[in-house]
Protein backbone atom coordinates (compact mmCIF):
# COMPACT_ATOMS: atom_id res chain seq x y z
CA UNK A 1 0.00 0.00 0.00
CA UNK A 2 2.64 2.51 0.36
CA UNK A 3 4.12 2.14 -3.66
CA UNK A 4 0.62 3.01 -4.23
CA UNK A 5 0.36 6.06 -2.20
CA UNK A 6 4.47 6.92 -3.46
CA UNK A 7 3.65 6.17 -7.02
CA UNK A 8 0.22 8.79 -6.43
CA UNK A 9 3.09 11.48 -5.31
CA UNK A 10 5.11 11.00 -7.95
CA UNK A 11 2.08 11.15 -10.28
CA UNK A 12 0.73 14.46 -8.71
CA UNK A 13 4.27 16.28 -8.69
CA UNK A 14 4.58 14.98 -12.41
CA UNK A 15 1.41 16.96 -13.25
CA UNK A 16 2.20 20.20 -11.37
CA UNK A 17 5.94 20.05 -12.94
CA UNK A 18 4.10 19.68 -16.40
CA UNK A 19 1.67 22.48 -16.20
CA UNK A 20 2.57 26.01 -17.68
CA UNK A 21 1.57 27.33 -14.32
CA UNK A 22 5.30 28.72 -13.95
CA UNK A 23 5.16 30.09 -17.26
CA UNK A 24 2.24 32.33 -16.54
CA UNK A 25 4.65 34.55 -13.99
CA UNK A 26 7.08 36.60 -15.68
CA UNK A 27 10.41 34.82 -14.34
CA UNK A 28 13.44 34.65 -15.91
CA UNK A 29 14.25 30.39 -16.11
CA UNK A 30 10.57 29.82 -15.28
CA UNK A 31 10.43 27.65 -18.40
CA UNK A 32 14.30 25.81 -17.94
CA UNK A 33 12.62 25.11 -14.41
CA UNK A 34 9.47 23.73 -15.19
CA UNK A 35 11.46 21.53 -17.51
CA UNK A 36 13.99 20.41 -15.35
CA UNK A 37 10.98 19.50 -12.72
CA UNK A 38 9.11 17.13 -15.54
CA UNK A 39 12.35 15.57 -16.01
CA UNK A 40 12.96 14.45 -12.54
CA UNK A 41 9.78 13.23 -11.73
CA UNK A 42 9.13 11.17 -15.42
CA UNK A 43 13.21 9.82 -14.49
CA UNK A 44 11.56 9.08 -10.56
CA UNK A 45 8.27 8.18 -12.03
CA UNK A 46 10.06 5.71 -14.63
CA UNK A 47 12.22 4.12 -11.53
CA UNK A 48 9.56 3.65 -9.11
CA UNK A 49 8.01 1.83 -11.65
CA UNK A 50 10.44 -0.34 -13.02
CA UNK A 51 11.47 -1.38 -9.25
CA UNK A 52 8.02 -1.95 -8.35
CA UNK A 53 8.51 -5.52 -7.34
CA UNK A 54 11.52 -4.58 -4.74
CA UNK A 55 8.84 -2.51 -2.70
CA UNK A 56 6.20 -4.99 -2.20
Amino acid sequence: MAVFWLFLVFFVLLLISATPLLGSFNIKGSLEFMLILFGIFFVGGWILFLCFPLFS
